[in-house]
């Protein structure tokens, strides 16, 4: 299967990005906290781990970010690609799509 190029552009970080990120990462955080000292506690041990584990999501999710882009194919337009990947794979048609970054406009 032959790759399909696609122009993608990095948008900017504005408030309405950065704003629900910085939350997520204060509550996985705060979320983290509180596993640990359910940890420490023999009773609270399973809802501590599982309660860690989900903060461990949200901390990585604050983090890594990404830009949807429309399949050229089937039209498809949830696709989503994570910043620095060069090639993503449609997950309606599997079509192979390379990923060319565009810069942010000033």
């Amino acid at each position: 299967m032959d790759f399909v190029r696609v122009e993608v552009e990095r948008r900017r970080m504005t408030p309405k990005r950065w704003i629900p990120r910085l939350f997520m990462f204060t509550v996985g955080l705060v979320l983290f906290l509180i596993s640990i000292i359910l940890i420490i506690s023999i009773i609270g041990i399973l809802p501590g781990l599982g309660l860690g584990s989900l903060s461990v999501f949200l901390i990585f999710g604050a983090f890594f970010g990404g830009e949807r882009l429309e399949c050229p194919r089937c039209e498809f337009k949830n696709n989503f690609v994570m910043y620095g990947k060069h090639n993503v794979t449609c997950r309606k048609c599997k079509q192979n799509i390379a990923i060319d970054w565009k810069k942010p406009r000033s």
